[in-house]
């Protein structure tokens, strides 16, 4: 079940329609009285409140996210100017070659540059363009993995001590492990906000148990109980919902 793609304001238009649903259906009084006790107005009431209250649990899922995410984007922001420095430092400082070459490689890869530019063929008549895979391992595990790979390059070498601090090992490590706890942070504030949503669009979507299922089930009894020409139909006929496959 993965409906990713349900949108938070659709999703409030939908609950403020059950909510309409349900005071009409109130406003019938004893002649609103079906059967299953899941149609029934305390029950409608009931399920209106665990719908609102996981819809508040995704909006502070989302926020948490976009903060994780923030935090995130500025810790790993640090590297790619940073790597540039540590390989000048490692280069001005007399790093032996083998070592400056395997720097050379793995700041490469934290800056996401190509090791050789890609060859553009020229295109036939009416043929598409060739979209190429990213090769930049730009993502945020492979990047603390190079950081840590340059990390290892510099450190058993005593030559490497740059008078700059957050050039020293012991500042790389620091900003490696914050980097670490920030992605880690990321993943999960995505991870809880995913449960949210599962949660919420179960709540809406599930077959026969969901709000949707729930309100067209009303209509139903509605247009049972008073008929497809009564102003009890006509008045929730026209209140829409719409279910997604679950």
């Amino acid at each position: 079940m993965n409906i990713k793609s349900t949108t938070e304001s659709g999703t409030s238009t939908y609950v403020g329609n059950f909510d309409e649903l349900t005071g009409i259906c109130d406003g019938f009084g004893p002649a609103y009285s079906p059967k299953p006790d899941y149609l029934k107005i305390p029950a409608l009431k009931t399920q209106s409140v665990h719908i609102k209250a996981s819809i508040n649990d995704v909006d502070y899922g989302m926020s948490n996210v976009a903060t994780a995410e923030d935090a995130r984007q500025k810790a790993f922001a640090l590297l790619p100017p940073l790597a540039t420095r540590v390989l000048a430092a490692a280069t001005v400082l007399g790093l032996p070659d083998v070592v400056l070459v395997r720097i050379k490689e793995v700041v490469r890869k934290i800056r996401g540059d190509r090791a050789k530019p890609i060859k553009v063929e020229p295109l036939l008549e009416d043929e598409e363009p060739k979209k190429h895979i990213s090769v930049s391992q730009k993502s945020f595990n492979e990047q603390i993995e190079h950081f840590h790979q340059l990390i290892t390059y510099v450190a058993p070498h005593p030559e490497y001590a740059p008078t700059e601090d957050d050039l020293t090992v012991p500042s790389l490590r620091k900003l490696k492990d914050k980097m670490g706890i920030t992605n880690d942070g990321a993943r999960e504030a995505n991870r809880i906000l995913d449960d949210a949503r599962d949660k919420r669009n179960a709540l809406l979507y599930a077959p026969g148990t969901g709000m949707m299922d729930t309100a067209l089930a009303v209509k139903e009894y509605v247009k049972a109980a008073f008929g497809t020409r009564s102003p009890q139909y006509k008045a929730v006929k026209s209140i829409s919902f719409k279910n997604k496959k679950f």
